[in-house]
């Protein structure tokens, strides 16, 4: 019994406080809930009742029965939508990469026989100027479906939810609204680049740029390229689908284990860049800085390097140095979702990685900053190996709307043994489709009038095959 009135008493003060809880349910996949709107109609109706305790007259009955029969047949209206509308999204075509086109089938089904005057869909995904949001009426026992779609021009890890849908009854009485909390999450890559050979970096060692030419005491696991077979060469080494095709013995060249490693480190320094908020944003030196770093690691990776990445962001974004096409994915992925919002600057992020960097270690940086601090940071970390060197691509902040001289930085950083690149504004375009060909709906007339599809988005299913690879 004191259960009951306990759980009463809740109820009286869930249906005291906005937003006025009638009725709520948890189930699988969310909640549903029914809401009073107009709580007035709760006070009028009790002084209706106490008036007609004390005055039983014709007038006061009819008004409390027409006022109780309202508020049951709104309420009993709710009731029904709640239990017999059903609503879903299915993402059909997903996006892969910046220029992708994204696409989702929506279904609000309406099974029982009271019709939905309005349904009004709200999404609180997190894609930019995305929406499913929409208001529309359903019949009793009827189905709406429509498609949405975008194409993105955002990199980022975005999320695909959570969304509810919201109706009502015809006397604006109460509220009925069906939460769907989860959310599917949806990775943008930046966009690829193609960059002058120029820009490239270079050890000082010739282990660091290319193999040997000669099969390496220990092995590795890096098979570069094969050559013919020569007196002495162990067996094991032999390249059998080489051997096959040219008739003569050839045998595998594995890149040397001493090969450097590479580390890519961004800037995300909020006070150093420039404010992504004018209609050029995509020309702003913070996505100027994350084109140019998916660049790097794609044709590094290329060259057969092994290149890591270490995010100054709370906690570190830390990619180990690895080699393979594969592992190219990994390091997209830790950059789609970096912008310049940590107050950290560039010299703690390379105070931090100190204990992550060896002696045949590269370490490329990417700043607009012209300060010297975070070069006393690289120049003590890198040499105190013998015959190291570092790199750094200075973003020229005059071409970025901003104040600096990058002559006068890219001079002291060369005295401190630091090797430079000035990059200015438009320097680096984006290659549309470097990671295949852009996937939209694009159709071809034939001579005959008849239309087919030339193009079509990646279906959802399709992303399931990509290894992204873990997060470190």
């Amino acid at each position: 019994m004191n259960h009951k009135l306990v759980s009463g008493w809740r109820w009286v003060q869930q249906l005291r406080k906005p937003p006025h809880r009638f009725w709520q349910q948890t189930i699988e996949d969310g909640e549903v809930e029914i809401r009073l709107q107009q709580p007035v109609i709760l006070v009028i109706l009790i002084g209706l009742v106490i008036l007609y305790i004390f005055m039983p007259i014709k007038v006061v009955v009819i008004c409390l029965v027409t006022l109780l029969g309202i508020t049951a047949s709104g309420y009993g209206w709710v009731r029904s939508l709640a239990g017999h509308v059903h609503a879903t999204r299915k993402l059909r075509y997903a996006a892969m990469q910046v220029g992708d086109e994204l696409e989702e089938n929506i279904c609000v089904q309406n099974t029982g026989w009271l019709p939905a005057l309005w349904i009004g869909i709200k999404d609180h995904s997190d894609f930019p100027v995305y929406s499913i949001g929409v208001i529309r009426a359903l019949d009793a026992s009827s189905k709406a479906e429509w498609r949405v779609n975008l194409i993105c021009k955002q990199r980022g890890v975005f999320s695909l939810g959570p969304w509810e849908w919201v109706s009502g009854d015809p006397f604006g009485l109460f509220a009925v609204r069906r939460c769907y909390a989860k959310a599917q999450k949806m990775v943008v890559y930046p966009p690829l680049a193609v960059l002058p050979d120029e820009f490239l970096p270079r050890g000082k060692q010739v282990g660091d740029t290319r193999p040997l030419n000669q099969p390496w005491v220990s092995d590795s696991v890096q098979v570069s390229q094969t050559r013919p077979y020569q007196p002495g060469d162990p067996l094991r080494r032999i390249h059998w689908r080489t051997t096959a095709r040219h008739q003569n013995p050839y045998v595998k060249v594995f890149d040397p284990e001493a090969a450097s490693r590479i580390w890519l480190i961004p800037d995300l320094d909020p006070d150093v860049h420039t404010k992504n908020q004018s209609e050029d944003w995509q020309d702003s030196s913070e996505e100027t800085m994350i084109l140019l770093l998916s660049a790097l690691a794609s044709q590094l990776i290329h060259e057969h390097r092994a290149v890591g990445l270490f995010a100054g962001v709370d906690p570190p974004g830390i990619v180990l140095p690895q080699r393979g096409p594969a592992f190219l994915w990994t390091i997209l992925a830790e950059l789609a979702p970096l912008h310049t919002t940590q107050p950290v600057n560039l010299a703690e992020t390379l105070a931090s990685i100190r204990n992550f960097i060896s002696a045949r270690d590269l370490v490329i940086v990417v700043t607009p900053s012209m300060q010297s601090d975070w070069m006393f940071s690289l120049a003590q970390i890198t040499h105190r190996f013998a015959e190291r060197e570092a790199w750094a691509f200075l973003l020229d902040p005059t071409s970025f709307g901003m104040e600096g001289n990058p002559t006068a930085a890219q001079e002291q950083a060369a005295a401190m043994g630091i090797s430079t690149r000035i990059v200015q504004r438009g320097d680096i375009q984006p290659q549309l489709g470097g990671m295949g060909i852009l996937r939209r709906w694009e159709y071809l007339t034939l001579g005959t009038g008849k239309v087919v599809v030339r193009n079509r988005p990646r279906l959802a299913e399709d992303l399931e095959a990509i290894e992204v690879g873990k997060w470190v």
